[in-house]
C-alpha cells in the first residue's frame, strides 16, 4: 500500500543516470529525444508549441517589413531587393508550415528543419546586408536567441539543427568577406566561433537537465490522473533549486491528501477499489518475479441488507466499519484490506498459499462470528460468507482471474448457507461440510449438479 514514507524513485533515478551530455549524443547518432517538453505519458505539444512561434515569427517578419518601409520612404534609405525577397520567402515558409501542422496535427523534423533553416537564413542574410564585416559576430549572438526558443520548447534536435547552421552561416559570412578583400583576423574570427560554440553547448546542457525535470513532472502529474501516487518527484537530484524544485515539492506535499482521497474508502479508511486493484496489480508484479503464493480473500457480510432495514443505513455504516477493523487486526502483519463493494471486502494475501489462506480465512470468519457490532438497538451478532482463491503466480496477468475465482467461491459460499468458508479448487477435493470448515469446492461440477447453480447470485 502506498505510503509516503515507503515512496520510491524509480523514474527519477533512472533519468537521473543519463546525463544531458548522453541525451545530446544520442540525438547526434540517430536517437534522437522526440519528446521535447513532453514525457512518455503526455501527448506532444509540439504542434501546438510551433504554432505559437509562428505568430511570433509573423508578427517579427511584419514588423521587420514594416520598418524597412519606413526607412525607404522617410529616410531615403535604399533598400536591396535580396531584402525583400528574403522577407517575402520567410513569411511564405512560415505560413506553409502552419498549414501543414494544421492538416497533420503533427510536428516532424522536418518542419523543425525547415523554420530552423527560415530563422538562421534571415539573421544571417539581414547581417549581411546591412552590416559591415566587423559586426559579423552580431549573426552568432542573434541565433542564440533562436537556440534558446528551440530548444526550451522544442526539444534537442532543433536546437543542434540551429548551432550547426549558426557555425555554417557564420563561416559563409567570413569567407565571403575575405573573398571581398575586407581585413579580418583569423584568430578573432575564430575566437568569437569557440566562445558561441561554448556558450550554445552550455546552453543546451542546461536547459536538457531542465525539460528532462520538467518531463519527470509531467510525468508525475500522468500518473496521478490515473490514480497512481506511488513515485515522488526527488528534489535531491536537483543540483540548483529553481522554480521546478519548488512545483515538485508541492507536489510531494500535495499528492499524501490526493491518495487518501482517491484510493481510500471513505467510510471505512481501507483501499476503495481502484487503490486495491493497484495494490494486486504490484503483488502479483512481485509474485511473477519470484514464482510466489498469492491468495485473496472475499469476505461478504450476511444478510446485510436485512441489517440496513432493520437499524438503518447509519447502523449499516458502522458495521462495516467495525467489520474492517475486526478483518485487518484478524489478518496478517503486511496483508492488505480493500472494500471493492457495498458490503463486500477483500483481503490480500502476499506469499499466502491455500494452507495459509485458509488459516487466516477460519480465524477471520471465527473472530466476526464471535464479535458482537454495536447498532442502535444494542449489539448485534453477524456472520461472512468467504471465498478463497490462491495461486502460486507465474503470469503476472493473472489478477483479473484471481479475482473471478475468489468471487466464485464466495457465490458458493452464499448458496450452501452462508457462514462458510469455501475453496475455489479445479477439483473437488471434499464435501459440504458444517460451517467453521474448509471446503474445496469445483464450481463446474455444481454447474453440471444442479440447474440452479448456474448462476450463482447473492441470496442478499
Amino acid at each position: 500500500m502506498y505510503s509516503p514514507e515507503t515512496a520510491s524513485y524509480p523514474v527519477e533515478q533512472m533519468a537521473a543516470r543519463r546525463s544531458s551530455w548522453h541525451i545530446a549524443l544520442a540525438a547526434l547518432i540517430g536517437q534522437p529525444d522526440r519528446r521535447g517538453l513532453v514525457s512518455q505519458t503526455g501527448t506532444s505539444a509540439n504542434a501546438s508549441t510551433i504554432f505559437w512561434h509562428n505568430r511570433l515569427r509573423t508578427g517579427v517578419a511584419l514588423a521587420g517589413v514594416a520598418t524597412l518601409a519606413v526607412l525607404r520612404g522617410i529616410a531615403g534609405y535604399d533598400i536591396p531587393r535580396a531584402a525583400w525577397f528574403v522577407g517575402s520567402g520567410y513569411v511564405a515558409i512560415v505560413l506553409a508550415v502552419g498549414a501543414v501542422l494544421r492538416r497533420t496535427r503533427h510536428a516532424s523534423v522536418a518542419s523543425f528543419f525547415a523554420l530552423v533553416l527560415a530563422d538562421l537564413t534571415v539573421i544571417y542574410a539581414a547581417v549581411a546586408l546591412f552590416a559591415t564585416p566587423s559586426y559579423y559576430a552580431a549573426a552568432l549572438f542573434l541565433s542564440l536567441g533562436v537556440l534558446q526558443l528551440a530548444h526550451a520548447f522544442l526539444g534537442i534536435i532543433p536546437a543542434l539543427l540551429v548551432v550547426g547552421g549558426s557555425v555554417l552561416g557564420y563561416v559563409a559570412l567570413v569567407t565571403d568577406a575575405v573573398e571581398r578583400g575586407a581585413t579580418r583576423s583569423v584568430a578573432g574570427d575564430l575566437a568569437m566561433l569557440l566562445f558561441y560554440l561554448a556558450v550554445a553547448v552550455y546552453a543546451i546542457v542546461r536547459q536538457a537537465r531542465f525539460n528532462r525535470r520538467l518531463a519527470m513532472i509531467v510525468d508525475l502529474f500522468a500518473l496521478a490522473e490515473r490514480g497512481d501516487f506511488e513515485q515522488a518527484y526527488d528534489d535531491r537530484r536537483d543540483r540548483a533549486q529553481d522554480g521546478l524544485t519548488l512545483v515538485g515539492r508541492a507536489y510531494n506535499h500535495l499528492r499524501a491528501e490526493l491518495a487518501a482521497l482517491v484510493l481510500t474508502d471513505p467510510l471505512t479508511g481501507c483501499l476503495n477499489r481502484r487503490g486495491f486493484d493497484q495494490e494486486l496489480a504490484r503483488a502479483v508484479a512481485r509474485a511473477a518475479r519470484e514464482a510466489e503464493d498469492l491468495a485473496l480473500l472475499a469476505v461478504d457480510i450476511d444478510q446485510f441488507k436485512r441489517i440496513n432495514d432493520t437499524f438503518g443505513h447509519l447502523a449499516g455504516d458502522t458495521v462495516l466499519r467495525e467489520l474492517v477493523e475486526v478483518v485487518t487486526r484478524s489478518a496478517r502483519t503486511g496483508d492488505v484490506v480493500g472494500r471493492v463493494g457495498g458490503d463486500e471486502l477483500i483481503v490480500l494475501l502476499p506469499g499466502a498459499d491455500l494452507e495459509s489462506a485458509g488459516v487466516v480465512a477460519e480465524r477471520v470468519a471465527d473472530v466476526i462470528r464471535g464479535h458482537h457490532f454495536i447498532t442502535t438497538r444494542g449489539r448485534e451478532r453477524v456472520t461472512v460468507s468467504i471465498g478463497i482463491a490462491a495461486e502460486q503466480v507465474r503470469d503476472p496477468y493473472i489478477a483479473h482471474a484471481l479475482r473471478a475465482r475468489a468471487d466464485e467461491a464466495l457465490y458458493v459460499a452464499k448458496r450452501l448457507g452462508r457462514d462458510r468458508v469455501v475453496l475455489w479448487a479445479p477439483g473437488i477435493r471434499s464435501q459440504a461440510t458444517p460451517p467453521q470448515s474448509l471446503l474445496a469446492v469445483d464450481v463446474d461440477a455444481l454447474y453440471r449438479g444442479s440447474r440452479t447453480m448456474r448462476r450463482l447470485e447473492r441470496a442478499d
